[in-house]
């Protein structure tokens, strides 16, 4: 029996390597975990927007509009906003900040608090709310970690997103594809050729069975993600106010509860996208891409003014800023179908009794990794079957602190 683990990297070495720190890694655990909470509900107003929380006739949205939504432009003359989620999502945040660790005043690091800001000048446009709601158009070093890691997360070539920037999101009544009916039609062309959609709901044994495809209104749409709202707001409620001093502790319970909401909802529906990524499975992977690059930046202690003009023309995307660390348990096989498990007596008993040791056993290796490197545990990526993937930021530091652990 053997656990070990190998590292493969998106790209090859650092370019330009750089003055590195020399603080123990775990210490920056709190502020990667804000940057990762930041990023993993940047599209949260995908969801109230479509549950209809806000009001878009009120002086609240009107006065955000111009700071979140995408402004689009003819003959250099302003026409009209798109990606109204992204308003949506700075409002929200209002919303549940009574029932998340403390962003606005305190220790808030690497972002700028209210009381910071009105006592010592600091730029307020660095909160935690502008970093999530401005991916759509970015300005500062933390807007730039958020956006370019859901640019990353989505897949998109340069021209393709800035076709996605310019599009509309309007589609109440997409429904999530069901990835076995994609692989078994492998000629549909079209999301239209597809019969089956997962139902929008919470996240139950039920609610895993997809359903045919069915003819639905705005109006039933809006209240199915209503009660999807409700069910986030209530369970967001039921987390421990202790566990709201551990960034760590509390981002894994939000981690659950995220995905018990939003496993059903589509995380793109306009430009004609196939509907067929959650918005979880989105959220997860955007908020490790972005902690990964806001600590590549911190722990070489990067020019913020640079990076940020590297981000909008792409300059430094040759740069290997991440680095994919795989654990994978050895000779599983051998393990769990060994030795007594293969006698009659109890065998059902080993076997699952073996199999939970490798589960147990990853699980714990993951978080020996991610405490060690400071990472939050949405950076871990995949956990299944005797492996797991976590995306770290590619320096020296960790290389050198993964080689100890």
């Amino acid at each position: 029996m053997g656990l070990q683990l190998k590292i493969n990297m998106l790209t090859s070495a650092m370019v330009n390597e750089v003055k590195n720190t020399t603080e123990p890694l775990n210490t920056y655990l709190d502020s990667t975990c804000r940057v990762a909470f930041a990023a993993y509900l940047h599209d949260l107003g995908k969801l109230t927007e479509r549950a209809e929380i806000h009001d878009r006739n009120g002086q609240m949205w009107t006065n955000n509009v111009h700071l979140y939504a995408k402004p689009n432009f003819k003959d250099s003359k302003l026409t009209h906003y798109t990606h109204f989620h992204a308003v949506a999502t700075g409002l929200a945040f209002d919303l549940i900040e009574p029932w998340i660790p403390p962003l606005l005043t305190g220790d808030v690091s690497p972002f700028v608090a209210r009381s910071e800001a009105s006592t010592n000048g600091a730029d307020i446009t660095d909160s935690v709310v502008n970093a999530a709601a401005a991916h759509h158009k970015p300005d500062t070093f933390l807007q730039w970690c958020v956006a370019t890691a859901d640019r990353v997360s989505s897949g998109f070539e340069r021209d393709k997103f800035e076709d996605y920037n310019k599009a509309k999101d309007e589609n109440f009544n997409a429904r999530l594809l069901v990835p076995f009916e994609e692989y078994k039609n492998d000629k549909a062309k079209t999301k239209n050729d597809l019969k089956y959609r997962y139902p929008l709901s919470p996240l139950t044994p039920q609610s895993l069975f997809p359903t045919d495809d069915e003819a639905r209104t705005k109006s039933s749409s809006v209240a199915e993600y209503k009660a999807l709202w409700d069910h986030f707001l209530a369970g967001l409620k039921l987390i421990n106010p202790k566990d709201r001093q551990s960034w760590g502790l509390w981002l894994d319970h939000f981690d659950s509860l995220w995905l018990s909401a939003t496993h059903a909802i589509p995380s793109a529906t306009a430009f004609g996208t196939r509907p067929d990524v959650s918005l979880y499975d989105h959220s997860r992977s955007t908020s490790a891409f972005a902690a990964a690059l806001w600590r590549y930046h911190k722990e070489r202690a990067s020019d913020p003014d640079a990076i940020v003009k590297a981000q909008q023309n792409r300059g430094d995307w040759d740069e290997k800023k991440f680095l994919l660390i795989q654990g994978d348990f050895a000779g599983i096989q051998t393990f769990i179908f060994g030795g007594a498990a293969t006698t009659q007596k109890n065998a059902a008993k080993l076997l699952r009794g073996r199999s939970a040791l490798v589960s147990l056993l990853c699980e714990l290796a993951a978080l020996r990794v991610l405490d060690g490197l400071g990472l939050p545990p949405t950076s871990q990526i995949i956990n299944a079957a005797g492996k797991f993937l976590i995306v770290a930021p590619n320096t020296e530091a960790v290389r050198n602190t993964l080689n100890d652990i």
